[in-house]
């Protein structure tokens, strides 16, 4: 992406004063729900390169560190922090707020599927007054009401993985699902020069993630791998317990089945379950996603769980707080920050044995 640094907003202001448009500089003014100072009032929308895509480690290389101060308050609304994933996303998110020396607040909810739950806490965080809002949300929709009014008032979006919204001026900040999915497939495809035939269990059918990761898995076996058979795709809404049931099921209903991929490693740690309960440990391939601890040890005991296609929400929250205080800062960022996934398999597990990059 070219010219990510603009101009500093003072800069801006100030023309904008020569000019008599004083108030495009100044914060939104709806009822308490503005940010608290350190830059807000920032024209996002203009800020935010709506075609841009480009790795996070070629955005640090141009804009270098930010900077923060104690009057920026940025607030992270997450799902629930039972799975281990948001955790370590959140982890990054306020170690690296606390680097910067800014206030912040994380809003959790209490499972997957509390949408509505979600849409409360954003709520309650814009009225909390926020420089910045960073979401992982748990539907591409359902927080944009608040999405569209932060942005309104100058208030910076950043979405941490899944649920990428359409609102024009949110930014992403994650890997690409499709991707993932795409990944996962050419990895399966490797292992089975001859073909076979491979199921898939899903996550809950209303998360970007799960919709993402299931095109990339489908269309790269149908374009590139047409000896590979894709036999059953089943969801297991993200579910441990429900994930062995529909693994068991699977390998009942196909006893040549040759491998398995889960849209995430909660649901692969039940298949695992199903596999070894079924005899067929090292017989069955094992694929999942997000690359969490307990995954990874599994892989490195050789307990039949095969690779896990890794993401880095360490990472993620952690660029998350850099491309919000870019922003308020007023420099220009791509609304897709990418922080690629990569296969984490025996090979080279023990690298990342213990946490979450």
């Amino acid at each position: 992406m070219n010219n990510l640094r603009s101009k500093p907003l003072a800069a801006l202001c100030a023309a904008a004063v020569s000019m008599g448009l004083l108030a495009a500089c100044t914060p939104g003014d709806e009822g308490g729900s503005g940010a608290s100072g350190g830059g807000a009032g920032v024209d996002v929308v203009s800020l935010v390169d709506a075609e841009g895509k480009t790795p996070i480690e070629d955005i640090e290389g141009e804009l270098g560190e930010p900077t923060g101060s104690s009057d920026i308050r940025l607030c992270y609304i997450t799902r629930t922090l039972s799975n281990e994933y948001w955790s370590y996303e959140r982890d990054g998110f306020e170690q690296t707020a606390q680097e910067y020396g800014v206030e912040y607040q994380t809003y959790a909810v209490n499972d997957e599927a509390s949408i509505t739950e979600q849409l409360d806490k954003a709520q309650s965080a814009m009225k909390s007054g926020c420089s910045a809002i960073l979401a992982s949300p748990i539907s591409a929709t359902a927080l944009d009401s608040v999405f569209e009014s932060a942005i309104s008032q100058g208030i910076p979006v950043i979405i941490l993985n899944d649920a990428a919204s359409s609102v024009a001026g949110t930014v992403y900040v994650g890997p690409d699902a499709t991707t993932i999915g795409a990944t996962a497939a050419q990895y399966i495809a490797e292992k089975l020069p001859d073909g076979g035939k491979v199921a898939m269990i899903e996550g809950d059918p209303g998360s970007s993630n799960a919709q993402n990761r299931g095109t990339g898995f489908r269309e790269t076996l149908k374009t590139d791998y047409p000896n590979i058979e894709l036999v059953a795709s089943t969801t297991a809404k993200w579910d441990t317990a429900l994930a062995k049931d529909t693994a068991a099921g699977m390998l009942t209903a196909n006893e040549d089945l040759t491998a398995i991929y889960c849209q995430n490693d909660t649901m692969a740690l039940g298949a695992m379950s199903a596999i070894q309960e079924k005899g067929k440990q090292g017989e069955v391939i094992l694929v999942g996603t997000d690359g969490i601890p307990q995954a990874k040890t599994e892989i490195a005991n050789d307990n039949g769980y095969t690779a896990t296609v890794s993401e880095r929400p360490t990472t993620e929250g952690t660029s998350g707080v850099k491309v919000a205080l870019w922003l308020l800062a007023g420099n220009k960022v791509p609304a897709f920050v990418d922080v690629p996934a990569f296969v984490v398999d025996k090979s080279n597990v023990n690298d990342y044995l213990t946490g979450m990059p």
